[in-house]
């Protein structure tokens, strides 16, 4: 948990380094300290095939969100960021952000630096809210489809890849401010970048404090002796929720091109109230967590055309989860190690990648509800505290793998496959395919199949379809047009079977699905244009259809209160089934920019199970404006309204649901040094 004292004294330390770094910049010529990006390339991304190569051509269904692109949108999270890409809608629930892709939740393998940030044990906690700061990302690598051949589990229908800087592509230091209505929020953070001769090293430590709740609740007490509840009388009253409290730093050393060793250090206390479905009972539960990562990266050339590659890395996610009046502790750790060979065959025509990996996975006191919690709360239960349990589990994972491209004239074609051992779960092979056929210059065609699957969430561990992991095949088939630089224009079609299916119900207690199949099928349209010198336009258009079973829940067999239903059923929850995104940027003046964004999303049905009721949410169009001034005087300022006509939405909770954010504005500033 942050304190005060511990919130403060991060911030005196920021204001401190800060004023030493001015000390040494005002020592030395402008011309030495100048903020620089060196050689960003818009279009590059990493995660498709292990290395460096354009978005356009690359073997997968990509999309790259520059630095430039993060800084013009205001987004502060990577759930803000993905949020404006095709085939993506965040639900923002209020215990943290969810992400759909392609109608699929929580199916997106989410790195920093290629390196996991999510909880195994439940895969709705990403830390893809203010728990990353995006102050040290220099762009956020994404590809949409299976892609475990590559990534391994949980791959499943995409990845996305949070690439950091390193001292090499950014230049100097830069401060930064952000304070926001919408939540009293306040952040900060300083980033130092310096290169000499072979040696580079990057660091960044950004804090931030907020009010992202201020419901008052009105359940102060309940877990007494953990036997029985709190008495009626003193189970209610009247309390304010605690601030949410983020701190992160990241850094990173590398020599030469050939080693880099990196970590990342995460605090952070997110406070948030929780309703039951008829708002007569509010209570604040929150989530500390401390997380850690430390990388070491190697690659060699072994001769003129083949080089080898080596990673290592330790995670470890600490969690306290408050409930009211107790507090669950439970901790995850992975360690993994991988070692790649690629060789260039036929005058460089051909590429092979050859790899292979090891990973342990530990699992200690892993919250699991078996009973709907909410409903004890009532002020007639004086015997019952709700049944719960802590798990602890391991996992070992061997994996082989291995990827050949070849080209022939303007034609690409590749294949590949990954056979995963685990000691704990179900062995899977995966495998991918696909052609790429430049036309011309202008116009790109892909085609690609493939398959993914994704390891077990607690609640499906020890039960009765264990080791039947859920697996995806999905096929891909888009349409690349550039006639110029000043244009482009995308579609894809795509198709995602799965079979396996389990979800968890939205209610905590509530068990899992039995497994079942969906099919998910969708066009996702993507443009850019610039009509003119001073005025540019882009956007994207997502639309989903799905066929598939209805999802049912069996009921724990045990002693509640109140009872379970036997047998619950809903439908295939998608998110919101349509999605559009449109973005204007004018060029007011040499250093002015007015930013404007338009989202829409469509209205959907969702069931509870519990209350036996289906609610329906309409659908929602939202409107942020943000005015920039840019390299005036080394300070970027941006002025922002976000929700500008206030629009109100409901989105669903674990025990009922809540209205969204209405209209908010802040200002952001960052100083070049």
């Amino acid at each position: 948990m942050i304190s005060d004292a511990y919130m403060k004294l991060v911030m005196i330390a920021t204001v401190v380094l800060v004023s030493v770094v001015s000390l040494f910049v005002v020592s030395v010529s402008a011309s030495d300290t100048m903020l620089m990006f060196v050689g960003e390339d818009l279009d590059v991304l990493s995660i498709a095939s292990r290395k460096e190569e354009s978005a356009w051509s690359a073997p997968a269904i990509a999309k790259v969100i520059s630095h430039d692109a993060l800084s013009e949108s205001g987004a502060l999270t990577v759930a803000e960021a993905v949020d404006d890409v095709a085939g993506f809608h965040v639900e923002k629930t209020n215990k943290g952000s969810i992400p759909y892709l392609r109608g699929i939740p929580n199916s997106a393998l989410v790195l920093y630096d290629t390196v996991p940030i999510g909880s195994g044990a439940d895969k709705s906690d990403h830390l893809i809210d203010y728990e990353t700061s995006l102050a040290s990302i220099k762009r956020i690598e994404i590809i949409r489809g299976a892609g475990s051949v590559l990534w391994g589990p949980d791959a499943f229908a995409g990845v996305i890849n949070a690439v950091p800087f390193t001292g090499r592509d950014f230049s100097g230091i830069e401060t930064g401010l952000t304070l926001s209505s919408a939540d009293q929020g306040k952040q900060a953070y300083v980033r130092y970048g310096a290169s000499k001769g072979a040696w580079s090293s990057f660091f960044c430590v950004s804090a931030r404090q907020a009010t992202e709740d201020d419901t008052p609740v009105n359940v102060i007490s309940f877990w007494n002796d953990g036997i029985s509840p709190t008495q009626a009388e003193e189970r209610f009253g009247s309390s304010t929720l605690d601030d949410s409290q983020y701190v992160d730093l990241y850094g990173n050393v590398s020599f030469s091109d050939w080693l880099v060793i990196s970590a990342k250090l995460s605090d952070g206390q997110k406070a948030f109230s929780v309703t039951d479905w008829d708002r007569e009972y509010i209570w604040e539960e929150q989530k500390l967590y401390g997380s850690k990562m430390f990388k070491l990266e190697a690659s060699k050339d072994i001769g003129i055309d083949s080089g080898i590659r080596f990673a290592v890395y330790y995670s470890d996610i600490g969690l306290e989860k408050t409930v009211i009046d107790r507090q669950f502790e439970q901790n995850e750790y992975s360690v993994f190690g991988e070692l790649m060979y690629e060789r260039s065959l036929f005058s460089s025509d051909a590429l092979l990648t050859v790899g292979t990996s090891y990973k342990e996975d530990h699992f200690k006191d892993i919250l699991v509800w078996n009973s709907f919690y909410p409903g004890f709360l009532v002020s007639e239960n004086q015997d019952f505290l709700p049944d719960f349990s802590q798990k602890d589990y391991e996992n070992t994972l061997f994996s082989v793998f291995g990827q050949y491209r070849h080209k022939i004239k303007d034609i690409e074609f590749w294949a590949g496959f990954r056979n995963d051992d685990h000691e704990k779960f179900e062995d899977k092979v995966s495998f991918s395919s696909g052609i790429a056929w430049e036309l011309s210059s202008e116009l790109m065609v892909k085609a690609i199949y493939g398959s993914g699957y994704r390891t077990p969430f607690a609640k499906q561990v020890d039960g009765i379809m264990e080791n039947c992991l859920e697996q995806i095949k999905n096929i891909n088939l888009q349409l690349q047009y550039k006639p110029n630089p000043k244009i482009l224009f995308s579609m894809t079609v795509f198709r995602n079977d799965i079979k396996d299916h389990v979800v968890g119900d939205r209610y905590e207690g509530a068990g899992v699905s039995l497994p079942n199949r969906q099919t998910i099928d969708g066009i996702e349209l993507e443009w850019e244009f610039v009509a003119t010198q001073t005025l540019s336009f882009s956007g994207n258009a997502t639309f989903l259809d799905n066929d598939g079973t209805y999802e049912t829940f069996l009921s724990y067999e045990h002693i509640s209160y109140p009872d379970y239903y036997p047998v619950l059923h809903h439908s295939y929850d998608t998110g919101s089934d349509i999605m559009f995104n449109f973005s204007g940027v004018w060029q007011m003046a040499e250093h002015i920019k007015l930013v404007s964004q338009i989202e829409y999303f469509s209205g959907r049905e969702l069931y509870y199970s519990m209350d036996d009721e289906t609610r329906k949410y309409p659908d929602a169009w939202l409107c942020n404006l943000r005015l920039r001034f840019e390299d005036v005087n080394s300070w970027d300022i941006d002025l922002f309204v976000n929700n500008i006509f206030s629009s109100k939405y409901k989105t669903f909770d674990a025990a009922s649901d809540h209205f969204s954010e209405s209209f908010s504005a802040g200002i952001t500033l960052k100083y070049k040094w």
